[in-house]
């Protein structure tokens, strides 16, 4: 009777060891969870902080785009940036409301935003109803006084949350190491408990049977928690890195090659491969792959043929032997087991691609959630690098011809006299301009004007160098930049665009607009000047002479003939 007592108070005992244990993991799990909630809306902050930053710069570029170009898209750019600020704003403030400080600091930010798109709005406004120059002149040293407030606050704020996760870090490894401390402690006094209560119930076998199965049960399962624990706060911050590093990516290979190595490291029993929709939406490619797939996939397929793609949502195959796959997988070896999943990527209503994964099977691929994850992130990852590249596209190439304005012919130029001055090599310039445009318009209006300067822009197009810069000066006025190209090779080359343009036909409105004329003017690195603005204007000025001395001829600049330039 009292050895059977102390056997239940050795059970009893072991027991209450064990739910302590367990509690005490629960309550440690719960404060790493909500640790890590809160470090994740620390990072959300910041993110909102950044993207209001952006949408003021946005902004303030669309008005020198519409300054410099009075080009109607700019300010449709502007309205988006004015009409989204006030939603940003918005969502920073609820998501700071339960920080006093940072809420006033909100405040004063929206303050400071909307104070400056009215400085905008007044400058625009300016422009509209007196010109550049007085737009220019309204610009005050307030406007950009108000902009370094504006990065000013966002920084105070940044550097407020980042303190912020610096604290909420520590807390979650302070949640971490109270998880492993328990851990560490609990096992061997679980042990202990358990080395006891077999000494107990030596005599009684079929009661010690029972124990140490319970006993080795626990131990196995708080294993497995904690393993399970370490690998999911291990993953967190994976995710977490990869999330920071996509941020960070300038071209779509980058963030394609980040996501090859993450994914790789987060499943390395795994092959997989990324695919991409083209542009015309008719076909897919890959264009990462990792790992050794034990069935093989298309490198190009119709979208029709993914299911994941079809249906918007992941396609899971558990035995690609009895289950029916995606068309572009090939079928395996008899025999041998495999498992595939097809992951779609989309952002913002677009279908982007979709990821494809394939390991051992049977049953479906472990930890299929990471890799929606990653998924995630690395869609809006493409979506906002393709949209910045659309941005950058717009805020340096002229709409009607598709050459490159005159904004970014004035950095080209500069770059390129200094690159070809350090390698001793010359630089032309070419200023072409179409003979008698003016009286080309009245004959065929300005639709008819149009559809020859794109016609000209594409035969710029054409006929230069990878290297060369083909700009649109101004209307019917183009420049071109030919790097390492000395007088010689400038004026054959003019000369070939002259001929290929007097022999163009351009088809418009159900009919053939006759050939046109250009006057070309050319300057050369170093011999007529070191200096961009010196070869535009001779450049320029030799054009002069061409349209002056009976035009469709290509001239090089001469100081005899047009003067000290």
């Amino acid at each position: 009777m009292q050895q059977r007592t102390r056997s239940k108070i050795a059970l009893v005992f072991s027991a209450l060891v064990f739910i302590g244990i367990g509690i005490g993991v629960f309550i440690g799990a719960r404060h790493f969870i909500a640790d890590a909630t809160r470090v994740a809306h620390t990072h959300e902050v910041i993110g909102r902080i950044d993207e209001i930053q952006a949408r003021v710069l946005d902004a303030e570029s669309a008005e020198r785009g519409y300054l410099l170009t009075a080009n109607q898209a700019y300010l449709l750019d502007y309205q988006t940036s004015v009409e989204r600020l006030p939603v940003l704003l918005g969502n920073l403030r609820g998501a700071i409301d339960d920080n006093p400080p940072q809420a006033q600091n909100a405040i004063k930010l929206d303050q400071l935003v909307s104070r400056r798109l009215a400085q905008i709005q007044r400058v625009i406004e300016i422009y509209d109803a007196k010109g550049l120059d007085s737009a220019r002149a309204a610009i005050t040293q307030n406007a950009f006084r108000t902009t370094s407030a504006i990065r000013e606050q966002a920084l105070t704020m940044v550097d407020l949350e980042q303190g912020l996760l610096a604290e909420r870090a520590a807390s979650s490894r302070r949640s971490a190491d109270l998880l492993l401390g328990l851990a560490l402690a609990g096992i061997p006094f679980g042990l202990i408990v358990v080395a006891s209560v077999y000494g107990v119930l030596l005599s009684e076998l079929r009661r010690r049977s029972r124990a140490e199965k319970k006993a080795a049960i626990a131990s196995a399962q708080l294993n497995t928690n904690l393993e399970q624990m370490q690998r999911s706060r291990a993953d967190l911050q994976t995710l977490s890195r990869y999330t920071g590093l996509l941020q960070s990516c300038v071209n779509p290979d980058e963030a394609l090659d980040i996501t090859a190595r993450t994914l790789s490291a987060l499943l390395p029993e795994v092959a997989g491969s990324v695919y991409l929709l083209r542009a015309s939406n008719d076909r897919v490619e890959s264009i990462v792959s990792w790992g050794e797939p034990r069935a093989e996939s298309a490198a190009f397929l119709a979208p029709d043929e993914c299911w994941a793609i079809r249906r918007g949502r992941p396609h899971v195959i558990g035995d690609l032997l009895q289950d029916a796959g995606c068309p572009h997988i090939a079928k395996p070896d008899p025999g041998q087991s495999v498992a595939t999943a097809c992951i779609p990527m989309s952002a913002q209503g677009t279908q982007l691609g979709f990821l494809f994964l394939v390991g051992a099977g049977p049953g479906p691929l472990q930890r299929l959630n990471i890799a929606e994850s990653a998924m995630e992130q690395l869609s809006l990852a493409l979506s906002n690098l393709r949209l910045r590249e659309s941005l950058r596209l717009q805020s340096i190439r002229d709409p009607l011809t598709g050459l490159y304005n005159r904004r970014y012919l004035e950095e080209s130029l500069t770059r390129e006299i200094a690159r070809c001055g350090r390698r001793s090599q010359p630089l032309s310039v070419l200023m072409l301009d179409v003979d008698h445009f003016k009286k080309f318009n009245d004959t065929h209006g300005h639709s008819g004007g149009d559809a020859l300067l794109a016609a000209v822009g594409q035969l710029l197009s054409a006929h230069l160098r990878g290297e060369d810069i083909a700009c649109r000066y101004g209307g019917e006025e183009f420049t071109v930049i030919l790097p390492e190209s000395s007088n010689e090779h400038a004026r054959r080359h003019a000369e070939e665009i002259r001929h290929a343009l007097s022999q163009l036909s351009v088809p418009f409105a159900g009919k053939t607009l006759p050939p046109a004329t250009i006057s070309v003017g050319i300057a050369t690195y170093p011999d007529d000047g070191v200096a961009g603005i010196t070869l535009l204007r001779k450049a320029d000025a030799a054009l002069y002479r061409a349209k002056r001395t009976g035009r469709n001829r290509v001239l090089h600049f001469d100081s005899a003939l047009d003067g000290p330039g």
